[in-house]
């Protein structure tokens, strides 16, 4: 019988070690979960190594505010080029051109199909981008451009991110 306890004790002692590893290795599994992630390295313009806290800049990043998006669309970006793009149904075909510029380059890319669809909505644009836009036509209004410089600095812009060119 003593070997028997001898034998039980052996093995609830392999038992009781194998369920401290078991544990062991969970709390280091739980320790490397809880290491700093939102820190990562990247090479600063003089090539030295700094830390980049991404969750500071995800906090600091503009919060989708649809009013904003409402205020600027309308009130600032189409009612400027309404009030500064030439008027009359001789302009139409060149405003028509601007406008879809400007669609295409607040829908990141989406143009017109053979159809006439979009498949997006330029009034649901990103902040950043239609104050990037708005950037562009207050420039091009203190400069007093033409309506060509003003379609192909937005058509420029849409090429150099990808968009691709107009169809004609």
């Amino acid at each position: 019988m003593e070997e028997k306890r001898k034998k039980l004790s052996k093995e609830e002692l392999e038992k009781i070690k194998k369920e401290r590893e078991q544990e062991m290795e969970r709390e280091v599994i739980l320790m490397k979960a809880d290491e700093v992630k939102e820190e990562t390295l990247i090479f600063d313009m003089d090539g030295q190594i700094e830390f980049k806290n991404e969750i500071a800049d995800l906090v600091l990043e503009q919060i989708d505010d649809p009013e904003e998006k409402f205020n600027l669309y309308y009130n600032v970006v189409n009612r400027l080029l309404k009030k500064h793009l030439p008027k009359g149904e001789e302009n139409k075909d060149a405003r028509e051109l601007i406008y879809e510029e400007k669609n295409t380059f607040l829908t990141r890319g989406h143009r017109k199909n053979e159809k006439g669809i979009r498949g997006a909505d330029g009034r649901m644009a990103y902040i950043p981008d239609i104050n990037e836009l708005i950037n562009i036509i207050m420039d091009w209004i203190s400069n007093k451009g033409t309506m060509f410089d003003l379609y192909t600095k937005i058509r420029d812009l849409n090429i150099s991110k990808g968009y691709g060119s107009p169809r004609i």
